[in-house]
């Protein structure tokens, strides 16, 4: 199987690439240098030269506080709502399948139950609206197309001067160089592995079947993607982190408010797996990227 990989260098698109490799196949991998998704010429044109059967893109600008300024709301809007409707379009005329990651940043937050895949996008920041608007080119395509939702991931850091470090990573960095910390404790979600994305990914597009019939896919549609376990708060989740990581440096709860942000983020984000095959616990995903974290 042949993929056509976008944003292959950063934190998820490192992954994909590491997971779908070891499975035996091929990745075609692209970032921002050797293919510009806001490019519809340039789109048709790796397609056909690479006739890929599925595409896969993991590129997004994802710093959510900067896309509240005017300069910069264009720029993320033509990378995350743009882009994606570009290789929808281009891969439905061709019919590849395309699979097209989104954010817990669409809803407004405010279903303390969370959210499933059927419920419909509200979002209250800029960010979240261009995830938003993406999400909509992808389905009006009109192709096949495996839309996943992820919250607060965290993995291998990518290899791309714009990735940013994954919430652990932060935690353990600051947690080393400050006496004690504040943490907010707020905003909760479902923190989820990418290297267990990455896989529930390739078992998204390649269903194994009894009896030696051929591989099946799943339908179009939306799938939320995340590890199992209750939705946690930053300072939640960074609990999780420090036990596992044996860390004592003091750490105290606080709200939102004693750290100012430009973009407003959903209180209750948590996303529900409806869909899909259940995921491992996110404290196992977390055990096992800790223990590789610590082998470096």
């Amino acid at each position: 199987m042949k993929i056509l990989l976008t944003g292959a260098s950063g934190n998820l698109g490192q992954d994909i690439v590491r997971v779908f490799g070891v499975a035996g196949h091929d990745v075609l991998q692209t970032d921002r240098d050797t293919l510009d998704i806001t490019d519809v010429d340039a789109i048709a044109k790796r397609i056909d030269d690479e006739k890929p059967d599925f595409v896969i893109n993991t590129a997004a600008y994802n710093f959510v506080d900067k896309v509240e300024a005017p300069d910069i709301y264009p720029i993320a809007y033509a990378i995350n709502a743009l882009g994606p409707k570009n290789l929808a379009e281009a891969c439905a005329v061709r019919g590849i399948p395309f699979v097209h990651y989104s954010t817990d940043y669409v809803f407004q937050g405010d279903k303390e139950e969370g959210y499933t895949e059927e419920d419909v996008p509200n979002p209250i920041s800029k960010y979240g609206a261009t995830k938003a608007a993406g999400e909509r080119f992808v389905i009006d395509a009109g192709g096949k197309y495996f839309l996943c939702r992820l919250s607060k991931i965290f993995g291998q850091p990518g290899i791309s001067e714009g990735t940013k470090p994954s919430f652990v990573a932060l935690m353990l960095k600051l947690a080393k160089e400050k006496p004690s910390l504040q943490i907010v404790d707020e905003e909760v979600g479902m923190p989820s592995y990418t290297r267990d994305i990455a896989e529930a990914t390739l078992s998204l597009l390649v269903t194994p079947t009894p009896y030696n019939l051929p591989p099946t896919t799943y339908p179009s549609g939306i799938y939320h993607i995340v590890n199992e376990g209750i939705g946690v708060t930053w300072y939640a989740f960074a609990e999780e982190i420090f036990h596992i990581a044996g860390v004592t440096t003091p750490r105290t709860p606080v709200s939102s408010s004693a750290f100012p942000r430009a973009a407003s983020a959903p209180k209750f984000a948590m996303l529900r797996n409806t869909k899909l095959p259940k995921l491992r616990p996110r404290i196992d995903a977390l055990r096992e990227f800790l223990k590789v974290t610590s082998n470096e």
